[in-house]
């Protein structure tokens, strides 16, 4: 907590100065690969002045468009569930129908033994 005092004391004083440092080897490399993009037509997110520009209005209409509808994915959930069932169901039936061979089969077996 501060206290508070009857004269205005100066704030520090901010220096703001932007480091400038030339390098020739990297300066060379994007000037490579900014020909090599152009020699290849491929447009890239840097615009005439080196500032990036998203492109997040065309990404978030892509990933809506190629996303399924609700109706679809709730048909696609749906057929899901329904080949589980029957393969489920299939497989108790067999397992059920099997135990009650194989009783059977015991059975016929034990009788003839006797």
């Amino acid at each position: 907590m501060a206290i508070p005092s009857l004269f205005k004391l100066p704030s520090t004083k901010t220096f703001n100065l932007k480091t400038r440092y030339y390098d020739a080897d990297k300066e060379e490399f994007e000037q490579r690969v900014e020909r090599a993009k152009r020699d290849a037509g491929i447009s890239g997110a840097v615009n005439e002045k080196g500032v990036y520009v998203p492109n997040i209005k065309g990404q978030i209409r892509h990933s809506i468009e190629s996303r399924p509808s609700i109706a679809a994915e709730s048909y696609i959930i749906s057929r899901r569930w329904l080949v589980i069932t029957i393969i489920l169901s299939l497989v108790v039936y067999i397992i059920y129908k099997y135990d009650y061979i194989m009783f059977f089969i015991k059975g016929v077996i034990g009788r003839g033994l006797e």
